[in-house]
Formats: structure tokens, C-alpha cells, sequence
């Protein structure tokens, strides 16, 4: 099995386009497809091959999937104009699903991907904006020990954790709940960090504190990352819209691998209503969180 040369990346969102940077900068000949013209003109700028059309990256070594839902997915991959009908013949791609889908989407997607004779993994990560930015994603990967072993020189370009968690769509099952704990923690630490705040004890103040301490999260182990990562993924309350639409989904993709086991889990359920009713106040929250505050 040849290593992997090329790469072309089906979606180049918030996540997406600083992925691809990083395999770019890490040796990768990398194409971007997506649909905004102003993110193909950002690319082109860097010198970095782009298109609009999926096909275009059927001859790609290996092709990273990050669309936000599985209509997108779907069509992408097995549309009319999709990946699986431009698949030059005796081509041997591996497609690395990277967006977050429940295991029964992947297992729909991979008997007419092996017949076009493309091979799929799931991919999800973890670590933000700011990780793919920085390069140190946590990478969760599912699929065959050859498959796997194969994408993992590109995968070290984007993450510095690469976890092999076993059969397709294992590593969905972990992104998801993985996601179901991030998004709790988002929320409710940003209320944590307003009832300190209205208190009169700063976040920088605060988070020493749970850092050593049983109410330490990702957020909360360093005020100056959490305050980053609340700024990366909201840094107006305009841009609230579009992250919402994002935990939202993952929380149902959540309660979705629930009701796929025959389990009630009446915690997660409360928390996506919230999530789902959560409207301008927590926006304000978010974008709030992202602001240094003056401590006493």
C-alpha cells in the first residue's frame, strides 16, 4: 500500500480549513472543496488548489469528509455528482469521515463506498477551534488496524492524541458522547463563570481553584484557554446562531446512540431541552465568557 500523497479535504468550515492548513504545512499536497467562494479565494491565496465539486477529489489518496449533517454527507459521497461515481477505476482512496455521524450513517455509506473501492474510517476529533488551529487535536479513529495505520502520518499533521477505538463507527460512538460532556461543561460553566463574576471573583481567580480541585474541566483548567475556546467557537453573540445549531445536533446525536441501546437518560434529555430553548441569554453567556474581567 502506497503512502498517502494527496489529500482533499470535503468541507473547509471552522474546523476544516485549519485542519487542512496543518496537513498542508505537514507535506500534504491538499485540495479543498467547499462551496463559499470567499473560502476557496482564502485558500487560492495561499496557493492551495481548490474547487466546488466533490468529484474533483476522487483522485486524492485520501479524502477528509467535514460537512455539519448527513444530507450533506450523503450527497457528497453517494449524489448524482457524488464521490462514489468519480472514483477512477482501480483507485484505492481511504475516506476519513471527520464530521460527527451516528455508526448506522457510516454503515450505509460503506458498502457503495467499497464497491466504487474506496475505503472508509471514521475520524471524529476533538479540541476546538483553537486545537485544529494549534495542531493538537485529539483524534479517535474506527476502522481496520491496516486502514488505520495507513492515514496515520496525516492524522499526526492535525492532532497530537490518536486513539484507535476499534470497528467502524466506534470512534463516533466516542466523539459523541465525548461531545454530550462538552457541551454540558460549555454551558454550565459559563454560568459558573458569571454567578463568580456577579459575586465579585474573577474566572482567573476562580480556576486555579478547580484546576486542583473536583470541579476542573477543560475550560476550567487554564481561564486563559477557556476563555479562548469560548471565543473561537462564539465571538459575538451574531455568531452564536451558527455554534448552537452544532451542540445542538451533537446532543441529539446523543439522545439518538440512547434510544439505539434502550437506555433513559433523563439528565442528557433535560440538558439538550435547555440547549434546544437556550435563546439570547445564552449567547450573552458565551460571548461574556470570552472576555478577560478585571479582577477586585
Amino acid at each position: 500500500m502506497e503512502s498517502i500523497k494527496t489529500v482533499a479535504f470535503i468541507g473547509a468550515g471552522n474546523m476544516g480549513a485549519p485542519m487542512a492548513r496543518r496537513a498542508w504545512r505537514g507535506g500534504f499536497d491538499v485540495m479543498v472543496c467547499d462551496i463559499s467562494p470567499a473560502t476557496r479565494e482564502s485558500f487560492s491565496r495561499e496557493g492551495i488548489p481548490t474547487t466546488a465539486d466533490v468529484a474533483d477529489c476522487a483522485a486524492a489518496d485520501a479524502i477528509i469528509v467535514l460537512l455539519a449533517n448527513d444530507a450533506q454527507i450523503t450527497d457528497a459521497l453517494l449524489g448524482e455528482r457524488g464521490l462514489a461515481n468519480a472514483i477512477p477505476p482501480g483507485h484505492r482512496p481511504v475516506v476519513c469521515m471527520m464530521s460527527t455521524t451516528l455508526p448506522d450513517t457510516l454503515r450505509t455509506l460503506e458498502a457503495p463506498l467499497a464497491a466504487a473501492g474506496a475505503r472508509l474510517i471514521d475520524a471524529p476529533v476533538s479540541g476546538g477551534i483553537v486545537g485544529a488551529r494549534d495542531g493538537t487535536l485529539t483524534l479517535m479513529l474506527g476502522g481496520s488496524r491496516a486502514d488505520i495505520q495507513h492515514v496515520q502520518p496525516l492524522m499526526s499533521t492535525m492532532g497530537k492524541r490518536i486513539f484507535h477505538c476499534g470497528a467502524l463507527g466506534s470512534a463516533e460512538v466516542a466523539k459523541i458522547i465525548n461531545n454530550m460532556l462538552c457541551v454540558t461543561n460549555m454551558f454550565l460553566t459559563a454560568e459558573a463563570i458569571e454567578l463568580a463574576q456577579a459575586h465579585g471573583v474573577a474566572f482567573e481567580d476562580l480556576a486555579p481553584i478547580l484546576a486542583v480541585s473536583t470541579g476542573m474541566n477543560f475550560l476550567t483548567a487554564d481561564a486563559a484557554m477557556g476563555r479562548a475556546q469560548y471565543r473561537a467557537w462564539a465571538p459575538s453573540e451574531d455568531a452564536y446562531p451558527a455554534i448552537h445549531r452544532i451542540v445542538s445536533k451533537d446532543l441529539h446525536l446523543a439522545l439518538a446512540l440512547g434510544d439505539l441501546a434502550s437506555l433513559d437518560l433523563g439528565l442528557l434529555k433535560q440538558v439538550s431541552s435547555y440547549v434546544d430553548d437556550g435563546g439570547p441569554t445564552a449567547a450573552a453567556r458565551w460571548t461574556h465568557a470570552g472576555q478577560a474581567s478585571r479582577r477586585a
